[in-house]
């Protein structure tokens, strides 16, 4: 019987690793390549500006919960409390800031497209240009990430517009949760992110 503690381990990626980490590395990048090494750069940088926003929204959702669940208990049962405008308007500020960063992951995906058409109009696209992705490869990869992105953005949005109205204690835990678990964000949404990092030397 299979222990349930034991982590799960991806033999096939891990021999796909295997194989790059044998590949040589090119330090000396210069036109498609260098192109799509900066996008991922600023891909990385996408994800930690995320990342931060994800976490800082988690604090303002639990801040609204106990503030609203408080309320509920109190004899007063204000289903909209003092003080949750203002927290409501932090959210907000916090999926202003997210919705800012998913427009520079829109631009980044219509880059990668320019390149990709570029790469086919030079004839190339046939092998990899940095260790074993080809650019068509990269630019079906960001336009996957946007998709997912995408949907979990509207999910937040949804959110946002939904949780100061909730009256019920279930119904913002389940909030919080949705909001925490980021469910469009999928596992092979991360292995796509961190193989592109990977093949761009960024890992």
């Amino acid at each position: 019987m299979s222990n349930s503690n034991t982590p799960r381990v991806d033999i096939a990626s891990s021999k796909r690793r295997q194989v790059v980490e044998s590949l040589p590395r090119n330090t000396n990048l210069s036109g498609i390549p260098l192109k799509i090494k900066e996008s991922a750069i600023e891909l990385k940088n996408f994800v930690k500006q995320w990342s931060k926003l994800h976490v800082t929204g988690i604090a303002v959702l639990n801040s609204i919960k106990t503030l609203k669940i408080d309320s509920m208990r109190s004899s007063e049962r204000e289903l909209y409390p003092q003080g949750l405008q203002e927290r409501c308007d932090q959210l907000q500020h916090v999926l202003d800031k997210m919705n800012s960063c998913f427009t520079n992951l829109a631009v980044l995906v219509q880059q990668l497209k320019a390149l990709v058409e570029l790469d086919n109009l030079q004839g190339g696209d046939k092998g990899p240009i940095h260790l074993s992705w080809s650019t068509g490869k990269f630019g079906q990869a960001y336009q996957e990430i946007y998709n997912a992105y995408a949907k979990e953005l509207a999910l937040k949005n949804v959110i946002k517009e939904e949780v100061a109205h909730s009256p019920k204690k279930e119904c913002l835990s389940y909030y919080i949760t949705s909001w925490t678990l980021q469910p469009f964000i999928s596992n092979e949404c991360k292995v796509l992110l961190e193989t592109i990092f990977y093949e761009t030397d960024l890992r």
